[in-house]
């Protein structure tokens, strides 16, 4: 089965890490340089090259590292709501404006503090494309020692792995639910493992073809399917949430 072995795949290559010390923050943010700004052009160059904005200040992220290696690969955050600011619009708000169907109203018991945003996930090119090898800490490039593994493979494992990470971060934070701007495509090979992304808006042009997604506790919960959610608690079992920033997020 497809599920199968693409948990399996990431179990044996992969294990996703909290990005809760600063040294760890900092390889998050290189990664992002990396993917968005030097390769995809889609945020400026930094002097430092790392990427960073305003949202990484009340964010939980994690890496994800490529076990064979010892190289991280890629990552992703969380956007929590800002306590300083409650009422202060997600990124994907401003992205939809009026195409969005989705409103945020305390009296229905829907304010921003109880939902987040996924956001920045990135996946380095050698591991989008890795006929090419690893680039190691040393400088040296080295080619994936992956058996019999398919490479081609190794992709949805990691992106499937990644939104399953920071959705137990999500669920440790006691979210309602999450929102992320994702291509259709993506929500529908998500779909396929009972990750089942609601679209809450219209089909907008933001670095590609993009809409806003929604997905509830509840609906994850009663529709994973069931060699994800084992994987799921896998991950659970890894991650910690950081508790100071459990503290600065109100929770």
């Amino acid at each position: 089965m497809i599920h199968q072995s693409l948990t399996d795949l990431f179990q044996t290559h992969f294990e996703v890490i909290p990005a809760d010390e600063e040294h760890l923050l900092e390889k998050v943010y290189r990664i992002r340089h990396q993917v968005y700004c030097e390769e995809l052009g889609f945020e400026p160059h930094q002097v430092n090259q790392m990427e960073q904005d305003e949202a990484d200040k009340h964010s939980i992220h994690c890496l994800l590292l490529h076990k064979p290696t010892g190289v991280y690969v890629g990552c992703v955050r969380l956007i929590l709501s800002d306590q300083r600011a409650p009422d202060a619009v997600f990124p994907f708000e401003k992205t939809c404006a009026q195409s969005l169907r989705w409103v945020f109203d305390k009296s229905t018991g829907t304010c921003r503090k109880r939902y987040g945003e996924i956001s920045r996930l990135a996946i380095i090119s050698e591991f989008r494309r890795p006929r090419h090898g690893v680039l190691m800490a040393n400088g040296s490039i080295e080619k994936l020692d992956m058996g019999d593994v398919d490479a081609r493979k190794l992709f949805p494992s990691m992106a499937l792995g990644l939104y399953l990470a920071i959705t137990a971060m999500g669920l440790d934070q006691g979210l309602d639910g999450v929102f992320a701007m994702m291509e259709p495509r993506l929500a529908r090979q998500l779909h396929g493992f009972g990750i089942h992304f609601e679209q809450v808006g219209d089909v907008v042009e933001h670095r590609g073809v993009r809409a806003p997604y929604y997905i509830s506790r509840h609906s994850l919960l009663d529709n994973l399917k069931l060699e994800c959610r084992n994987l799921l608690t896998r991950i659970q079992d890894c991650l910690t949430v950081p508790q100071a920033l459990v503290l600065k997020s109100g929770r």
